[in-house]
């Protein structure tokens, strides 16, 4: 490669090229797609469906949306794309006589195929194979169209049942609302006015006019091809809740639901809502789970509305039955773990079934009756020894793994093997089942386990049980099974029964309580293997060039008996690089090679004295140590960075998550920095005042942060959802202590202090269960704490990996990484051209990101959006005028980038292509630069390639 002195790059890297002739090209051929009238699709007494509306007196926008959902029919889409129009396109091209010819070929081919085969079972399963997947391919061009009809949809042929339909839905939704008056009705209205592209294409006579057989309506009148459906809502007075009231004869459970009337969802005086109806009936039926009451399910839960007492007003009763003996309360007698069981037999173990797989087909394929009571014993089982064993009606203390272990003790000793017996261990009240040493401290897993003997069953506990358990990524699979057992003696029944809730209904005394219950908690699990490997390979499309990578990454787990995660990984890759040759405006590519390794111990529990971790022991607390070195080298320098973190991490909830480092320490050094490329960070220090420069002297970086992320969506970003990201971190505060010191002067370390803090808000609705609309709002600032005395222009110095950036492909995607900003400052050549491809730091960050998410075909989804956002400096700069930020003209001072992106979501994987061009540029004299977007400017249009969405 030659020196980057020598080398020139007149073309545009980031350009369009010729994208504007392919738009051009593209938009000439959708709007004869969009001319030619879809009325040649339709049949005889056809009519398609092209508008829907609500039209009500009082009801909210929300309300009418969510009605619009409801519909039974709806027309074509045409945003983003006109589907109908797509789907006119490919039906020019479709010839089922043709695609039936096909299937008789290849049908006649292969049976030829088949027969010459005869006796080759290898061949013959690879051309039925073949043949089937043509077939298939072929049947559903037959059924569903050509590749290009798929991609779009077929016409909406209007049903007037389907309608109706619609009607009693919406009708049934209403009434849900509370509008118990509510009556909705529908008008199909036609209109046969040709669109304007149409009226166009027939004046100057690309287009025949169609003339089909007029239609005719009962009174003999013209029916119009085109309809327009309006749903007529009146949906008249909505009731309300004018009285609460409850009959709940079991006084346990009443004492329970009176306990926690402050966090009802009903209220007198509130709408009355069939959604908080049901929301309140799931709230009660968690309530008394928690309370012990595991049978207890929201089908024993009524609640009735009575609407005859007062106008408009609804009286609501709760009332909950009991089952024939009442509601049992359970409180856990033994918990149980056993951490060396199979998949398969723990949820055998769970039933009870403690049968061997191949007797177990057996009884299933017998058609014997397996009905029995209690202390009876199955025929099937009586005669034929296949029947289940089951430990329901067996004394106490006898468990499916005591059952299992003496069938297998037999089975062994039929082999002249004996069976290792388990060794028992209880831990914090739990009992730890295992044959042989435990591979994992009990005490650990104690930790992660909620449950407790002599505690009232309860749903949260478990699931936060089973979660906290999955949590240590230790076992295959974890589950937590309850199994009804008797009290172990008459006293501890007596003192249970004691402690049963007592109370009186408001109707008058209450039936006693149901005696207690009791549970043993079996928690089974299956150890994952104790080493794993991941590789990962890949590339990277920067400066023009392709630059791949690899990612080896070792995990070992449980390597010190604590159920500790180690993890060990290395990188490799190249990458592309732009860079700037001195003052001039030549700018060349070059590649930097880049090594880096990691290892990072993951510990679950808090690693702090005084017992500090037993305030989060219930936040499934995590603690974690990681190093982590990187290596760049380039034509230019090489420079290493080594960084130090100690993490403690924790969960409030599913969508809650929260880290605090107390001990970041990094250390960034340049081994070796040319002449040239020396030359041209003091250019850009001097001329353009970048602080460029500082990522290449030697820094030394202590720091602390907190950070708090709550994230409702799940991994394909498919809910109704909000993500809210806080970040905090202030460094160098210590370097009092020793910067002055002679053992660090001599170490010619600079250190800094600053504070940072970041905020990212997005918020993601779902419009239809495949379109979605996201939205990001994305802030930031950083600023030196005291000033650095040798710096005179200005001395509020900041390391420069601290700056904050905008542009990038998560980011203004407009703007390539890095580069866009600073307010309304442009960097330039000594020509006098724009330059962008100089990084462009700031100390405070203002950003958004607005997205229309759909489907395109099949695994394809397509994205338009619109992006906006800039960097600034806090305090004036000579050297770059208009970057500082004021009040009076920032929101001038925003860039706005506009495009459309395709996502291949291959469910584990998803990869982004995003093409954006920019529509305002704060920094050029002519900021408003759409005009551009179908040129083929230089730097106007940026492609950008990821992993995953960009917010």
């Amino acid at each position: 490669m030659k020196p980057l002195d020598r080398q020139s790059n007149d073309r545009a890297r980031f350009g369009p090229g010729h994208l504007g002739a392919w738009l051009l090209l593209g938009l000439a051929a959708l709007l004869l797609a969009v001319g030619c009238s879809p009325l040649r699709l339709l049949g005889p007494k056809q009519r398609l469906l092209t508008k829907i509306a609500v039209e009500s007196e009082g009801l909210s926008t929300a309300q009418q949306e969510r009605m619009l959902t409801l519909v039974q029919q709806k027309p074509n889409r045409t945003i983003p794309i006109p589907k109908l129009a797509i789907y006119q396109f490919g039906h020019s091209f479709y010839d089922s006589a043709r695609i039936e010819r096909k299937i008789s070929g290849i049908k006649s081919k292969y049976a030829d195929q088949l027969a010459n085969a005869q006796g080759d079972s290898a061949r013959t399963g690879k051309l039925l194979a073949r043949r089937d997947r043509l077939l298939t391919r072929k049947r559903t061009a037959l059924e569903k169209g050509n590749s290009i009809m798929r991609l779009g949809e077929p016409p909406v042929i209007y049903d007037p049942t389907l309608s109706q339909r619609t009607v009693d839905q919406l009708t049934t939704y209403l009434r849900a609302q509370g509008y118990f008056r509510a009556h909705v009705g529908f008008t199909d209205s036609a209109r046969s006015k040709p669109s304007l592209i149409a009226s166009a294409l027939r004046t100057v006579g690309l287009r025949k006019p169609v003339r089909p057989v007029p239609l005719r309506d009962s009174a003999g009148g013209r029916l119009h091809r085109l309809v327009t459906v309006t749903y007529e809502v009146a949906e008249g007075h909505g009731f309300t809740l004018s009285r609460l009231t409850r009959s709940i004869p079991d006084s346990g459970v009443a004492q329970v639901v009176s306990r926690a009337q402050a966090a009802t969802l009903l209220h007198v005086g509130d709408a009355y809502n069939e959604d908080l109806i049901g929301q309140e009936r799931q709230r009660l039926e968690t309530l008394l789970k928690n309370a012990g009451y595991y049978d207890f399910r929201s089908q024993y839960i009524t609640l009735e509305a009575d609407t005859s007492f007062e106008k408009g007003q609804v009286r609501l009763s709760l009332q909950i039955a009991s089952p024939p003996g009442g509601h049992r309360a359970y409180r856990l007698r033994d918990v149980v773990v056993i951490s060396d069981v199979t998949q398969a037999r723990a949820l055998r173990l769970a039933s009870g079934d403690t049968t061997r797989p191949g007797r177990r087909r057996l009884r299933q394929a017998a058609a014997a009756d397996t009905t029995t009571l209690p202390g009876q014993v199955a025929a099937g089982a009586a005669t034929s020894g296949t029947g289940r064993i089951s430990t329901a009606a067996m004394p106490a203390g006898v468990t499916p793994a005591a059952v299992s272990d003496t069938l297998a003790a037999r089975r062994l000793r039929r082999t002249g093997r004996a069976l290792v017996p388990r060794d028992t261990l209880r831990q914090d009240s739990v009992l730890f089942l295992s044959r042989g040493p435990a591979a994992i401290s009990p005490s650990i897993l104690a930790r992660q386990i909620a449950v407790r003997p002599n505690q009232l069953y309860n749903l949260t506990r478990t699931q936060r049980t089973q979660r906290q358990l999955s949590s240590l990524d230790m076992f295959r699979f974890n589950t937590l099974s309850y199994r009804k057992v008797e009290a172990r003696n008459s006293s501890e029944a007596e003192a249970d029964s004691s402690q049963q809730l007592t109370s009186t209904s408001p109707a008058g005394p209450a039936p006693t309580p149901a005696a207690p219950g009791y549970l043993d908690a079996i928690i089974t699990t299956s150890p994952n293997p104790r080493f794993s490997e991941t590789t990962e390979a890949g590339g990277t499309y920067v400066a023009g060039l392709l630059g791949p990578f690899g990612n080896l990454r070792l995990k070992w787990r449980n390597p010190f008996g604590g159920a500790e995660v180690l993890e060990l990984s290395a990188r490799a890759g190249l990458e592309g690089q732009l860079a700037q040759v001195g003052d001039s405006s030549n700018i060349a590519a070059t590649y930097t090679v880049q090594f880096g390794t990691t290892a990072a111990l993951l510990v679950p529990q808090v690693l702090a004295p005084f017992h500090l971790g037993d305030l989060l022991r219930n936040y499934n607390p995590h603690t974690r140590l990681a190093l982590s070195t990187t290596y760049t080298s380039s034509t230019y320098y090489t420079r290493s960075n080594t960084e130090l973190t100690f993490d403690y991490l924790w969960n409030t909830s599913a969508y809650q998550q929260y880290t605090f480092t107390p001990v970041d320490l990094g250390l960034v050094r340049t081994r070796n920095i040319s002449a040239f490329y020396q030359e041209r960070l003091n250019y850009l220090r001097d001329s353009l005042g970048s602080p460029l420069y500082r990522s290449f002297q030697p820094i030394y970086e202590p720091s602390f942060s907190f950070t708090s992320l709550y994230n409702s969506n799940d991994l394909t970003q498919t809910r109704n959802a909000h993500y809210l990201r806080l970040f905090v971190e202030l460094g160098g505060l210590t370097r009092g202590l020793y910067r002055e010191a002679g053992w660090f002067k001599n170490t010619d370390l600079s250190v800094y202090n600053f504070a940072k803090i970041t905020a990212d808000y997005r918020r993601y609705y779902k419009l239809s269960p495949t379109t979605y609309l996201a939205w990001r709002l994305n802030g930031g600032v950083v600023h030196a704490l005291t000033t650095t005395p040798e710096q005179a222009n200005n001395p509020y110095i900041l390391p420069y990996d601290k700056y904050l950036f905008a542009g990038g492909a998560n980011s203004v995607r407009a703007w390539t990484a890095r580069r866009l900003g600073t307010g309304s400052y442009a960097t330039r050549f000594a020509k006098g051209d724009r330059d962008y491809y100089t990084e462009q730091p700031g100390e405070l960050l203002l950003e958004g990101s607005l997205e229309y998410r759909f489907p395109v075909y099949s695994f394809v989804k397509g994205a338009l959006f619109t992006d906006f956002g800039n960097v600034w400096t806090l305090q004036s700069d000579t050297k770059r005028p208009g970057a500082e930020f004021l009040v009076d003209r920032f929101y001038k001072q925003f860039a706005v980038g506009s495009g459309f992106g395709i996502r291949m979501d291959f469910t584990f994987l998803i990869l982004r292509f995003d093409v954006a061009t920019k529509v305002y540029d704060p920094t050029d004299p002519d900021p408003w630069r759409i005009s551009n977007a179908l040129r083929a400017t230089k730097n106007q249009t940026v492609i950008n390639v990821g992993l995953g969405y960009p917010f």
